[in-house]
């Protein structure tokens, strides 16, 4: 996927991370992985042509770049993790959050800007008597994965690839939870072993100080039988 480098002055309205995922286009039976972790989604809006965007962009190379449409359609289709089809790529995109509260964050700035897209439309479909028609590649139902269209044993395989992400977006989650346990016993170690080098470094001085007394004993009693 290539970047639209022509696309005006854009400013963020919404930033968040999450798994990135892609329906193989083939077979529209499998998830395909997009990203290897959590990466930046962001919605924008592009002031000049008047449309909002999501992208989403790993290093240099271009994850999601999805036109927000008025006839788009967002799914919810467990706690963590929702998808959208994308009728101008031909794609139906995936996103895996490690909690419900970042999902419904997101799907509430998607509903806000597909209905600032529907408003726009009907202004502008109300100035012009004659709008233009668009052919689109292929229509969001087609491509649905909710769609009825799809053979019941496809469908059900798309669950259980639902159910396969939800549970390893879990364990993602419980894995962070781990390291950062993990991280807190490092650091307490680290601070009792710093601890315990001050004390040896004291009793270090302070041996150097008995043995330097003991010195100076032996060399005055030294003395005393000369």
């Amino acid at each position: 996927m290539h970047l639209d480098t022509n696309m005006g002055e854009q400013s963020p309205l919404y930033s968040c991370k999450a798994h990135i995922f892609q329906v193989d286009p083939d077979t529209r039976k499998t998830w395909l992985p997009l990203s290897n972790g959590a990466v930046n989604v962001q919605i924008f809006h592009d002031s000049v042509k008047n449309v909002y965007r999501i992208l989403s962009i790993d290093g240099s190379k271009v994850l999601i770049n999805t036109i927000v449409t008025a006839r788009m359609s967002f799914t919810k289709t467990s706690q963590k993790f929702c998808q959208w089809v994308d009728s101008r790529a031909n794609h139906v995109y995936g996103l895996g959050f490690v909690n419900e509260t970042d999902l419904t964050r997101f799907m509430d700035k998607f509903i806000e800007v597909k209905d600032a897209t529907r408003q726009a439309l009907k202004q502008s479909e109300h100035r012009s008597s004659s709008v233009d028609a668009r052919q689109t590649p292929r229509s969001e139902t087609d491509w649905s994965i909710q769609s009825i269209g799809l053979d019941p044993s496809v469908q059900n395989q798309l669950k259980q690839e639902n159910a396969h992400l939800k549970i390893a977006l879990a364990q993602s989650s419980n894995n962070a939870k781990k390291w950062q346990e993990e991280l807190e016993i490092l650091r307490n170690n680290n601070a009792k072993l710093t601890t315990a080098l001050q004390e040896s470094h004291a009793n270090v001085e302070e041996w150097k100080r008995q043995l330097q007394f003991y010195r100076d004993e032996c060399t005055r009693l030294r003395q005393m039988v000369i």
